[in-house]
């Protein structure tokens, strides 16, 4: 294999699962040399190939198989790097989080003044929330956003939790888990909380419990179908919490 194969594979093993869009995206810049390399991979026996049953487009997804990620971790151990522990396992909502990367690497691509400076996925940035004295969170990832001129420093949470309606009698659980930001002993080192909601029932009731169990930082929410159809997680998907309307993530923090 060459160069470009090694490096695709590091690629799938850094991002757990992709597809032929997103790979095109990240590295090649062209489908065709996206799907020629990831071919080449296939056949080889060192990625898996899966399309969901219930995708009415058949987008193929890509995966490192058992004997790529074991590859993988020899050529790693050759060049004397360390192999991490679940390397090419895709972390948990693999493919909530990678739309959301995905989408800010294409817009920065496209506009010059947009940039994502940092970023940490789910182990790192729970780490690094340690680090600052924020223990009790475990968010799927943390990133600056800077655009026009404007740094915006997020940690993003994915909610599967669906809304309880009007019969609850107790604080829904993903609040819960936002409460561990307002126990931080030092204040907690982000702009804003960004949180993916399943619905918008659940975003309304997300919105309405920490209006009245506040978080010492912004909250900001969008639902996942808001955030597919839109062109990418920089477009005007998010709604603030005692806020009106909805803001463009460069918006956020004003």
């Amino acid at each position: 294999m060459g160069q470009r194969h090694w490096a695709l594979l590091s690629l799938l093993a850094e991002h757990g699962v992709l597809h032929t869009g997103q790979v095109e995206t990240l590295m090649f810049g062209s489908r065709p040399a996206a799907a020629r390399h990831l071919g080449v991979l296939a056949r080889a026996g060192l990625v898996w190939r899966f399309v969901h049953d219930d995708d009415p487009r058949h987008v193929a997804f890509y995966q490192l198989s058992t004997v790529g990620a074991e590859a993988l971790a020899a050529r790693l151990r050759e060049a004397d790097r360390a192999v991490p522990v679940a390397l090419g396992r895709p972390g948990l909502d693999g493919f909530v989080v990678n739309e959301f990367f995905v989408g800010l690497a294409a817009h920065a691509r496209e506009h010059g003044e947009a940039e994502l400076f940092r970023w940490r996925r789910a182990v790192e940035a729970t780490a690094w929330l340690r680090e600052h004295g924020v223990a009790e969170v475990t968010p799927s990832a943390y990133g600056v956003w800077i655009e026009g001129g404007r740094a915006v420093r997020f940690v993003l949470h994915v909610d599967h939790t669906e809304a309880a309606g009007p019969s609850r009698s107790h604080v829904p659980p993903h609040v819960g888990v936002l409460a561990g930001y307002r126990r931080a002993p030092r204040g907690v080192p982000v702009t804003v909380v960004l949180v993916l909601c399943p619905s918008v029932e659940r975003e309304t009731e997300l919105h309405r419990d920490t209006a009245t169990a506040p978080l010492p930082v912004a909250v900001g929410t969008a639902t996942l179908d808001r955030l597919y159809e839109a062109s990418s997680a920089t477009e005007a998907i998010w709604s603030m919490s005692g806020g009106e309307g909805l803001l463009r993530l460069a918006e956020i923090g004003r």
